[in-house]
């Protein structure tokens, strides 16, 4: 494709209408209640069938490690069937497993062939309701963490980006808090099972569906777990998790130094607690993140990795939970220019207040921005992972549309002021990683 081809397709992003496919899916409910989402497309043999656990992140663990553990341990053995044997089930027939947990909610995700469905439903259902997390596979996974986390304690990477949450969140803080090498210890299996009768059952579960949808898989899926059977029962659960809502202090901006004297490089993290994605100005400020180091022509790319060379790959996130947000550069940087690329990093994020971008640069922004949204959208399976943080955030069905038209006429003025209300210097807290007689 030439370089005008591309201009005119870049253009038309801009200048025409972009319909986006329907983010609206086919709403049912299984016999006990739980909302079943369908995404359907009579062309993709691939099924994903995701269970949705709406609480059971990190923030509500009792034990530091429990919520990641029981998601991760969940597979690994029945009342019914050992780890392997529920292994080799799936393996069989050419399904795999996804697991996911952050700070506030969880999933469960299988991708399956349509015609092994009979065959695999049964297995699904033994895994969600029916974990009893043998002892022998805990101590087995505890072991593995164990020695991950005395090898990340060595990653100036890992420990400025967990450091980094524990400076803008506060120590004791859900979202800040950090587990030591002794919580793995202090774990056992009945804190995994107190948290997975908790949280792991229909009350709190909303289940997603994409791919081949006939009624028969809806009718499987109603089978096995639309019945009551694995409500929440708070007489059999007596461990008290505090479910009130996550208050977040104003935290002072600070600056820290973690001496890692064998590192040959430094990693810094710059940023804030900022607003959520149900704030008004949250696309805005997401375009004016993309402009800052959100994509490989950024200005933190130009000017850190291209034209001064002291790091491989800078960029800037903008990270919504539900009631807050996270602003934040992070770089991998040569050690004797550490503070030289911290000054240009300040450099870039105070440009923003004092100078209008310019039409080329917010273009080429908008066309990037618009093109990865369209490309996120490109089927039922991406459609389905795009849904999750609708149902999450309890966002209408057209938020992606408001997105691209926030991108498409969004204007140098609206820059500058989301710049001066949300990125000021002297509200950023700042890490670096590494050697301090070198990084200081």
């Amino acid at each position: 494709m030439n370089n005008r081809e591309t201009f005119e397709i870049k253009s038309d992003l801009l200048n025409g209408d972009i319909v986006l496919p329907s983010l609206s899916p086919r709403i049912s409910k299984l016999d006990n209640g739980i909302d079943v989402y369908a995404f359907e497309n009579k062309d993709m043999e691939v099924i994903k069938l995701e269970f949705f656990f709406r609480n059971a992140g990190t923030i509500y663990q009792n034990k530091i490690y429990s919520s990641i553990i029981t998601n991760n341990q969940i597979s690994e053995g029945s009342s019914k069937h050992k780890s392997f044997e529920i292994a080799n089930a799936i393996d069989f027939h050419g399904a795999f497993i996804e697991k996911t947990v952050d700070k506030e909610t969880s999933s469960i995700n299988f991708y399956f062939l349509k015609k092994y469905q009979d065959n695999l439903l049964p297995w699904f259902e033994e895994i969600i309701k029916d974990a009893i997390f043998p002892e022998y596979e805990l101590n087995i996974y505890i072991q593995k963490l164990k020695q991950q986390y005395l090898v990340n304690q060595m990653k100036t990477d890992y420990l400025s980006r967990i450091k980094f949450n524990e400076m803008i969140f506060g120590e004791n803080h859900p979202f800040g808090v950090i587990g030591i090498l002794d919580d793995y210890d202090k774990l056992s299996r009945e804190d995994l099972i107190a948290f997975y009768h908790k949280f792991y059952n229909s009350n709190e579960c909303s289940i997603i569906v994409a791919g081949d949808i006939n009624g028969e898989l809806l009718s499987l899926i109603n089978k096995y777990f639309g019945k009551n059977d694995w409500q929440r029962d708070n007489k059999d659960n007596q461990t008290n998790f505090d479910l009130k809502p996550i208050i977040f202090d104003s935290i002072k901006p600070s600056s820290k130094l973690i001496n890692l004297e064998q590192a040959v490089q430094a990693s810094i993290r710059i940023g804030k607690t900022t607003i959520s994605s149900k704030h008004d100005d949250f696309m805005g400020l997401n375009v004016l993140n993309c402009l800052l180091g959100g994509y490989f022509g950024s200005r933190l790319m130009s000017n850190i990795r291209e034209d001064k060379g002291y790091t491989y790959g800078i960029g800037s996130a903008l990270y919504s939970y539900k009631d807050i947000g996270m602003f934040y550069v992070t770089a991998d940087v040569k050690a004797d220019k550490c503070q030289n690329a911290i000054d240009e990093v300040y450099k870039e994020i105070d440009s923003f207040s004092k100078e209008l971008v310019q039409i080329d640069e917010l273009n080429a922004v908008k066309n990037f921005m618009i093109g990865s949204t369209l490309r996120s959208l490109d089927g039922s399976l991406e459609i389905s992972d795009r849904f999750r943080p609708l149902l999450k955030y309890g966002f209408d069905y057209d938020y992606y549309q408001k997105y691209i038209n926030t991108i498409k006429t969004i204007d140098s003025e609206t820059i500058i002021n989301l710049a001066k209300n949300y990125l000021s210097k002297d509200s950023m807290s700042e890490i670096r990683v590494g050697n301090e007689t070198i990084i200081q």
